[in-house]
């Protein structure tokens, strides 16, 4: 499952998903992973989580970051969510050409029952409309 987290620049979603992924250490039953490009947050996540700052593992690219997930998740199967706060930062992409990214997301969360929440710098009216399928509302 792909659960997103939209605004604008500034609307507060990197707090709404560092406070979803610190409910999650007691609301949920697996490991947590936190994925930023920033070591900024490390104070504000629980110690229970696993916090991962892509630019200290030299992550550009879109297939950077899935092979980052995936060995992740191979070196550890008890991950059952991973909490992505900039995505499209990380991989150096505008959210329009992000589809296939999202497609290897959901192909990974279907076969290991793995759920992400990620961020995206948007308002909902500007969202491509792959990203919009993700929202819940």
């Amino acid at each position: 499952m792909i659960n997103i987290i939209y605004g604008a620049k500034g609307s507060g979603k990197t707090k709404t998903i560092i406070e979803l992924a610190n409910k999650g250490v007691t609301d949920h039953l697996g490991d947590i992973v936190f994925i930023t490009d920033t070591s900024r947050y490390i104070h504000d996540i629980k110690y229970q989580i696993r916090f991962t700052n892509t630019k200290e593992s030299n992550i550009r690219s879109e297939d950077g970051l899935i092979g980052f997930l995936q060995g992740m998740m191979e070196a550890n199967y008890d991950i059952r969510f991973m909490y992505i706060d900039g995505a499209a930062r990380m991989i150096g992409k505008e959210l329009h050409q992000m589809q296939n990214f999202f497609k290897r997301l959901e192909t990974i969360s279907q076969k290991t029952e793995m759920t992400f929440f990620l961020t995206v710098s948007s308002d909902y009216d500007t969202l491509p409309a792959f990203i919009k399928s993700y929202i819940k509302e």
